[in-house]
């Protein structure tokens, strides 16, 4: 498996800016990771608030299913769902154009190193 391959695997599979990490290129890496990171853990702390509220509702609420229905009810509410939505498809795209970036650097990085290596080995003109 080539460079460029394995980079974009590390980009889709792990997390997006991970191929360009293994590309020793962190900057670029750390601009795919920032803002996908922040935008996961602004989910993650959204499904806690709603959580949070389906307990509470169930604990002090009507017992049995009706605590929790009324809770889940009330906790979707407390939610901004297009807030939602929109870190899901910022999440998404992220993904997605950091695998395709870090295959075309992994190639790129490949196509001068190679180019490179036939000009050494010609030696000097």
């Amino acid at each position: 498996m080539n460079q460029a391959t394995r980079a974009a695997l590390f980009s889709f599979l792990l997390f997006p800016g991970s191929g360009q990490i293994y590309l020793k290129r962190y900057v670029r890496g750390m601009a795919f990771l920032t803002p996908a990171a922040a935008a996961t853990l602004a989910l993650a702390w959204m499904i806690f608030q709603v959580v949070l509220v389906i307990v509470r509702e169930a604990l002090s609420g009507a017992p049995g299913m009706d605590g929790v229905l009324s809770g889940m009810g009330n906790g979707l509410r407390a939610i901004n769902i297009s807030l939602a939505l929109w870190l899901l498809i910022l999440i998404f795209f992220l993904w997605v154009f950091s695998a395709i970036d870090a295959y075309r650097l992994g190639k790129k990085i490949t196509a001068s190193t190679t180019s490179a290596n036939r000009q050494s080995a010609s030696g000097p003109v």
